[in-house]
């Protein structure tokens, strides 16, 4: 069969002129379906009925109303839409009571040949609050089912817009960054002392404040929800808001003025840093300096470990699409094996290079003082008998 093709081409024209026609067939059974993108961002859908339910017309509560409307994504060729991401909204019309939302379903997915609405129980997604959001990646084709169950008759708005997250790339420059530093920084030992340090300093304020607290008119359930915001919005500015408020509560309550409330904060500030900044110092000289003042290369192994693992998490942020985020790794590893080996290799070939010319220029100097040396033994030997001669 396949001898008979190669030297039949008319076979082999028909033969691909078929495999052709089914590959069109196919996707134009995957665009049959109404889609939207960036240069349409909005739609207007209007679910019909689905076969095999009973018509809206009898009443029945078996009334299955769906339609499926096709996300266009972008090629993974285009790398300016890399740090974007596309929101995907949909809105009922204002002639659907809201008490009707919780009917409408949506399902979102990724697979063109799965039969409309034909989704898993856990995957269907009510409208909540007026609206159904959800954020994907700009790469790839993705396919919105909309399902109304009983009788909800109305349309719905779609729309899609592509949105820049600028953090994103700050995350790829931060992962790259960190993934070049891992080597460098883990045997660096005023890296230790000063991360040691300002964890300490953390610390003993952290400590401080949920003490002092206990002298302010404020519900522990309260502190407790404003210092996970300030960990996570303004943690600096927060913490030490709220530190100057329990030091001026405490002076208040030990009967000093209001004058002396700004020396004995900055006094307390300074010790508060310096007992932080010793025991990060203690630290760091118990558990991570050896005896000959280096890392301990146990510990200097498992923060570059650990150094490349928030790496590698910072560049698969820096996108939403996991095949880019996969190819961001791949080609930031491959620029940190070639600026290793570029600078490690070169001084050491420089090295070899330099030791075997020394090495033959000692050999060149050698020859000539071995040659000289027998040439004088051998006149000494004929000087005596030239005397005998004479």
């Amino acid at each position: 069969m396949g001898s008979y093709a190669l030297t039949h081409p008319p076979f082999l024209l028909f033969s691909l002129s078929v495999l052709l026609s089914f590959f069109l067939s196919c996707s134009s059974t995957v665009t049959t379906f109404r889609g939207i993108d960036v240069e349409k961002p909005n739609i207007d859908v209007i679910p019909s009925l689905l076969a095999g339910y009973a018509s809206s017309s009898h009443g029945s509560n078996d009334v299955l109303l769906c339609e499926r409307i096709r996300v266009a994504g972008q090629s993974r060729l285009k790398l300016g839409s890399y740090a974007s991401a596309y929101q995907v909204t949909l809105v009922p019309s204002v002639v659907i009571p809201e008490r009707l939302h919780n009917k409408i379903q949506i399902c979102f997915h990724k697979n063109a040949s799965r039969g409309l609405c034909q989704c898993e129980k856990d995957e269907w997604k009510a409208v909540q609050k007026g609206h159904w959001s959800s954020v994907v990646s700009p790469y790839g084709d993705r396919y919105v089912d909309v399902k109304f169950v009983g009788e909800i008759s109305g349309p719905v708005t779609l729309t899609v817009e592509d949105e820049f997250q600028r953090w994103r790339l700050l995350c790829l420059a931060f992962g790259f960054v960190l993934l070049l530093l891992a080597p460098v920084v883990n045997s660096w030992v005023p890296f230790y002392y000063s991360s040691s340090m300002a964890t300490g300093v953390l610390l003993v304020i952290i400590i401080l404040l949920f003490q002092g607290m206990k002298l302010l008119p404020t519900s522990w359930k309260n502190v407790f929800y404003l210092t996970l915001y300030g960990s996570v919005v303004g943690a600096g500015s927060f913490l030490l808001h709220q530190f100057s408020t329990s030091v001026n509560s405490i002076l208040v309550n030990f009967g000093l003025s209001e004058e002396m409330h700004n020396p004995v904060f900055v006094f307390v500030l300074l010790g508060i840093v310096l007992a932080g900044a010793v025991q990060g110092y203690w630290i760091v000289r118990k558990f991570v300096i050896s005896e000959d003042g280096s890392v301990d290369v146990g510990i200097a192994q498992f923060v570059k470990w650990a150094m490349r693992v928030i790496a590698a998490a910072f560049i698969f942020q820096s996108t939403l699409d996991t095949y880019l985020a996969v190819g961001a790794l791949v080609s930031c590893l491959a620029i940190y094996l070639f600026i290793t080996l570029f600078k490690w290799n070169g001084p050491k070939d420089r090295l070899k290079t330099e030791t075997n010319s020394n090495r033959k220029k000692r050999r060149r100097r050698k020859k000539p003082a071995s040659n000289d040396g027998g040439g004088e033994e051998k006149r000494k030997e004929k000087c005596p008998q030239q005397q005998q001669e004479q």
